[in-house]
């Protein structure tokens, strides 16, 4: 699989490097407090291993052609902002999942939203797939944001769909489809 560099002028992104590691794990350890509640990766004793162990998963994931994680960067000043990644890939059915978070010094300017667009794109251009999915847990404001600001349409909530560490969430499921992606 052709490993890309998406960019829209205000982020990039691409696959994981061992040398974002450090930077990385930075922005999570920034990021507890706003993104522990909604991803089960995340948590108050975060260590540094962890992200190295990620960055090698992420990349046999894309050497497997198995799900696609990136990295996203601010363009101005080539800091880490967060990740997004294409995954739970049903290719029988050309659908996928969208997931992103962005560290949280880095909110309220459009990262998350361009860094989704941008992996959404490569979803239906590079992927084929007819449909990308966002989940997010009702209460999850910040992600659900994002996903309103693409355009995703809202199709209904999904009771006790999402568990984040041993705690059930009702959870929005929202949809692109290559036929209103712009």
């Amino acid at each position: 699989m052709l490993t890309p560099r998406l960019t829209d002028g205000l982020v990039e992104l691409r696959p994981p490097r061992v040398d974002d590691v450090d930077e990385f794990y930075d922005a999570a350890r920034e990021s507890i407090a706003d993104v522990t509640p909604w991803m089960g990766w995340l948590h108050p004793a975060y260590e540094r291993i962890e992200t190295a162990e990620w960055v090698r998963s992420a990349l046999r994931a894309w050497d497997e052609d198995l799900e696609y994680p990136f990295v996203y960067r601010e363009v101005a000043t080539g800091r880490v902002l967060g990740s997004c990644e294409i995954n739970s890939l049903d290719r029988e059915n050309r659908w996928a999942n969208l997931g992103y978070w962005l560290r949280t010094s880095a909110t309220g300017r459009g990262f998350a939203t361009a860094a989704a667009r941008l992996a959404a794109s490569f979803g239906f251009a590079e992927l084929g797939l007819d449909r990308v999915e966002i989940l997010a847990a009702t209460g999850n404001v910040s992600s659900r944001a994002v996903a309103d600001r693409l355009g995703a349409v809202r199709e209904g909530v999904l009771r006790r769909r999402l568990r984040v560490h041993d705690v059930s969430h009702d959870a929005v499921v929202y949809s692109l489809v290559r036929e209103d992606w712009r």
